[in-house]
């Protein structure tokens, strides 16, 4: 073997042996070592998500604590907490080495105690960096506003609509900055929050196309799905000229309390109350009728058939133990719902036993099925309405402020209220979502507030009514545009739900907890 032979097999040999060190020493997975000031011993919940029922656990010795996780494609958010107290917190971990230390403060807000973790240092992943840089930001430009004093509520949602103003300000600067980190991706996947197709191809195209995120990919299958239902109003419906103003002479003011409404095949209105009774109303706003179900828990919406049968729906609740702050105590926790047919003298009919509902928002009744909003589910079920067995389920719901309602026309379309999406969305039965229209803004078009709308509806002749709150504003959507029926003053105050029914002479009927109900009348 001659030299130069020699020296090329050594060169080659070396190479060989870094590459192998490199691949030996290269960290695969990622490692946390934390410290909490104010916990010395305890466990270490790692969830999932935050209701994940089987959390990893971690043991925290003299304060501190160490785990180890597998090889990450992307940064991932942890959701971190300690058992039996009322203290969670999170950050995000690459592949690599992570390096925590924070501190258990106690504060209190609104007459409520409670306890937050103060990070003191945090490195090893660029996006907790990020994070802290434009939270910062944000907190410089939230300092000009005092939502402390006194305020109208125009002057309030007048100081809110610029916090938000300056929140995508902050977050926009920084993406343009930085189009090609994971951070930019996060923030343009939040701010396309309440957008439409066309909202959120605009935030994509600020961002390097080469980032692929699993928040990038997620908008663009979000965005395509979106483009094949969004539809503007004005051309998809047919009816003009349609025009609705407040009919003074209704007597509805003494109607308080009201929390959902169905409608009578007489068009007198059946209610629902805060105390579990039912009223029927009719067209004048006289109460014709009432009576209160004997139930083993407050119902919480109801609905009415063809035949004037009326459903009520409520919880069916079990006693569950339960730990908070160290301390043991026993809570009741609902475990099923329960429907209860009447007739509208309060004879009861029949039960039915409707499996796997969280919660019931919102109910209708047609062609034999029982429609129900599951807020905490997220679906709309659809139940036999003679048996109560499920048979599908209307999903991609974003119920907010734990609100969730829809409607029903006479061709069995449900146009469902998303509000946390701010979208109005048409489905069949089957639960195909065939249009959808809206999005977060302050035009007339456009829905406001933190979601809306809270209920819609459908007129006999096509056009589409829907209601906001917070301020309160009723639209009819047609083929001349958006209108808003003028002279309804502010019927709930925040985040609160507007019971809405419609008649089969298309009157309008809504509904105010503390200032009764509003009849609309087409001019």
């Amino acid at each position: 073997m001659n030299k130069t032979v020699f020296k090329i097999m050594t060169i080659f040999s070396l190479i060989l042996a870094l590459a192998a060190c490199q691949t030996k020493t290269k960290k695969e997975g990622y490692t946390v070592n934390g410290t909490i000031h104010g916990v010395t011993e305890g466990t270490l919940l790692l969830k999932k998500n935050y209701n994940d029922p089987n959390p990893a656990k971690y043991e925290i010795k003299e304060g501190k604590f160490s785990f180890t996780g597998e090889n990450l494609k992307e940064p991932t958010q942890l959701n971190l907490s300690v058992k039996d107290q009322n203290v969670n917190f999170g950050f995000y971990v690459d592949n690599g080495d992570i390096t925590f230390e924070g501190k258990i403060k106690e504060e209190e807000s609104h007459g409520r105690k409670f306890s937050r973790v103060e990070v003191i240092t945090l490195s090893g992943c660029i996006v907790n960096d990020h994070e802290k840089l434009v939270r910062d930001e944000f907190q410089k430009a939230q300092e000009q506003f005092d939502m402390s004093k006194d305020l109208t509520e125009e002057e309030r949602i007048e100081i809110s609509e610029k916090i938000r103003a300056s929140y995508d300000e902050v977050n926009m600067s920084f993406i343009k900055n930085n189009p090609n980190t994971f951070y930019a991706g996060l923030l343009v996947s939040r701010l396309s929050f309440g957008e439409d197709a066309d909202g959120i191809k605009k935030l994509l195209d600020l961002l390097d196309p080469k980032l692929n995120t699993s928040h990038v990919r997620q908008m663009k299958e979000t965005m395509n799905n979106m483009a094949k239902t969004d539809v503007k109003p004005s051309e998809i419906i047919n009816a003009t000229n349609v025009t609705y103003k407040v009919e003074k002479n209704f007597n509805g003011t003494s109607h308080l309390g009201i929390t959902y409404m169905g409608m009578l095949s007489n068009n007198n209105i059946c209610t629902l109350t805060r105390d579990g009774s039912i009223k029927i109303v009719d067209a004048q706003g006289k109460e014709v009728k009432s009576f209160k179900p004997t139930l083993a828990h407050a119902p919480t919406t109801m609905a009415v058939d063809k035949t004037d049968n009326v459903y009520v729906l409520y919880p069916l609740k079990k006693e569950v133990t339960k730990k908070h702050r160290g301390k043991t105590k026993k809570v009741m926790e609902v475990s099923g719902f329960e429907c209860v047919i009447f007739n509208t003298k309060g004879e009861q009919l029949k039960t039915l036993q409707l499996d796997g509902v969280k919660s019931a928002t919102g109910a209708r009744v047609a062609d034999n099925k029982l429609l129900v909003a599951d807020m905490q589910s997220r679906v709309i079920g659809v139940f036999n309405a003679q048996t109560g067995a499920k048979e599908t389920a209307l999903e991609g719901m974003r119920p907010c402020c734990g609100i969730l309602d829809f409607s029903m026309n006479a061709k069995n379309e449900v146009l469902v209220a998303n509000l946390g999406a701010f979208r109005v969305q048409s489905y069949d039965l089957s639960g195909k979502n065939h249009i959808a229209f809206g999005k977060r803004g302050k035009t007339a078009d456009d829905f406001h507030g933190c979601c809306n709308p809270v209920s819609v509806a459908y007129l006999s002749n096509g056009a589409i009514v829907t209601v906001e709150k917070d301020p309160t504003r009723v639209k009819i959507y047609s083929k001349d545009g958006t209108k808003q029926i003028e002279g309804i003053q502010e019927l709930v105050k925040g985040c609160s739900y507007i019971p809405m029914i419609v008649d089969s002479n298309d009157n309008l009927y809504l509904a105010s907890p503390a200032k009764g109900m509003v009849k609309c009348v087409a001019i």
